[in-house]
């Protein structure tokens, strides 16, 4: 199991300089951007001229899908599901090459014995890949429930999942990312940045997003408050969206398609 601590009270970096934000491609209209409220999003954003909106991921998502945002940070699976309406940036997500550390599984029976699991409601592409793990690779068919209700699993994602571990430490937890690592020898991507396709000077975003990304991205010791922050900010987290991330998302299609979970294999649009 992965372990992040902060029992060397040195810092490990020495914090940068703020970095310069970008202009914004339109200030009269600025477009109208969305990312997650957690730390795991803070190096795409940090950078970032125009406001930016902050909701959990499944919220995200329908503020994205109902036009209010021209482009979001969200959830891998609302693009899966919507992807006619969506370009993603190519080069950028939020994923993990192994443990994520960030999305877990707490559980109080081993794994192949659950029989209830409780979703995070904050959640859209994890509750998928629970899903996934638990009826693929562990030949398990649980019955999902709230997360108010008693369950032999509960799935916690984000900030609260990195505060649970860290103050329940001897608790057992399934690392999703590293599962499905263990199973496909794959990276796995949680979120990407979505642009709607009716937005404006999509092509600029894009780029504007990437640059923004390129500033953050180096700007992780100015970012991280600790220790603890800066090694997962770094060594859990995975920004880079190429060859081996986009393998993954094909192979996490077709495991929904196979699981009942999506009615088909979408084809996706890379900006």
């Amino acid at each position: 199991m992965s372990t992040l601590s902060d029992n060397n009270p040195t810092r490990a970096f020495t914090a940068s300089k703020p970095l310069p934000k970008l202009v914004p491609l339109n200030p009269n209209e600025p477009h109208r951007l969305g990312s997650v409220p957690y730390l795991n999003a803070s190096p795409l954003t940090y950078a970032i001229a125009e406001p930016v909106v902050l909701l959990e991921p499944s919220k995200l998502a329908v503020e994205l899908a109902q036009g209010h945002l021209h482009a979001a940070l969200v959830p891998l699976a609302e693009v899966l599901e919507n992807a006619a309406s969506y370009h993603i940036v190519d080069g950028l997500a939020i994923g993990s090459l192994n443990s994520v550390y960030s999305v877990i599984l707490v559980h109080t029976l081993p794994v192949i014995r659950m029989e209830t699991v409780a979703l995070d409601p904050a959640s859209k592409t994890s509750n998928q890949l629970i899903r996934v793990l638990l009826q693929k690779y562990y030949r398990r068919r649980p019955n999902y429930v709230s997360q108010d209700e008693p369950a032999d699993g509960q799935l916690i994602i984000g900030d609260p999942a990195i505060l649970y571990r860290r103050t329940h430490p001897d608790e057992r937890y399934l690392d999703l990312a590293q599962s499905w690592h263990s199973h496909t020898g794959l990276p796995f991507v949680f979120a990407v940045w979505a642009v709607r396709k009716d937005a404006p000077d999509v092509v600029a975003l894009a780029k504007n997003l990437r640059a923004a990304a390129k500033i953050g991205l180096q700007a992780r010791d100015e970012i991280a408050r600790t220790h603890f922050e800066y090694r997962y900010l770094t060594e859990h987290l995975y920004y880079h969206l190429g060859a081996p991330q986009k393998k993954a998302i094909a192979t996490f299609a077709a495991d929904l398609v196979e699981i009942g979970q999506l009615s088909v294999i979408p084809e996706l649009s890379y900006l």
